[in-house]
This record gives structure tokens, C-alpha cells and sequence, in this order.
């Protein structure tokens, strides 16, 4: 595949109004910012907010449904594992803190975002 047809098909892939766009050109995967806007939007606590636990855990959760989908088609991508590894664990500690900071703002999120059953 030459360079300008990886290009096309990066510019195809992101007109389609698609949530996640595949950048052929760096090779990564990311949220648009269209959604990402809508996430903070849904776990904000005021309306200058976008660095709150919450929100944090929220957009990293949604990264990792994004990235399990590309392992279902990318099963051998170790070096992408790592990096969802990595946001597992941030995840985490953010939720470790949340819960200890207040209970009823973590339970909440995970009710939100269905992380426990």
C-alpha cells in the first residue's frame, strides 16, 4: 500500500463520521474529539470541569473499549497490550483514590460505567 493510499484511506476512515479513526499515518488508535467532548460532558461535576476523577476514569475506560476491539482483530499486538496494561492500572489507582476520598462519587461512577457487577 503505497503512502498516499494509506493517507486516503486515514481521510476516508475519519469522514465517515466514525467515533474512533484509525491513524494509518502514526498508527495509532484514539477517540475523536467529538466524543471525548461527550464524555466529559456526561461525568463532569460542574461545567468548568474536565480533570476530575471521574471524567479521567471514564475517558480512560473508553479507551479500553476501543483498544479491546482492535485485539479482536489484532491479537498479536504485544506492544499495544502494554500501553492498555499501563491505562489499566492508572484506572485503577483513580478509582483506588475516588473510593477512598468519597464512596458515594465512586460508586456512582462505576454504576455509570457498569465496572462492577
Amino acid at each position: 500500500m503505497e503512502s498516499s493510499d494509506a493517507t486516503e484511506v486515514a481521510k476516508t476512515t475519519r469522514k465517515m463520521g466514525g467515533i474512533v479513526a484509525e491513524d494509518l499515518e502514526t498508527g495509532t488508535l484514539k477517540l475523536s474529539s467529538q466524543e471525548q467532548s461527550e464524555v466529559i460532558k456526561k461525568f463532569q461535576i460542574n461545567s468548568q470541569d474536565c480533570g476530575s476523577p471521574e471524567v479521567q476514569i471514564a475517558l480512560m475506560t473508553r479507551r479500553l473499549e476501543i483498544l479491546a476491539k482492535h485485539f479482536a482483530s489484532n491479537p498479536k499486538d504485544n506492544h499495544s497490550k502494554k500501553g492498555m496494561l499501563d491505562i489499566i492500572s492508572n484506572r485503577k489507582s483513580l478509582l483506588h483514590y475516588l473510593r477512598h476520598e468519597d464512596v458515594t462519587r465512586y460508586r456512582k461512577t462505576i454504576a455509570a460505567l457498569g465496572l462492577r457487577k
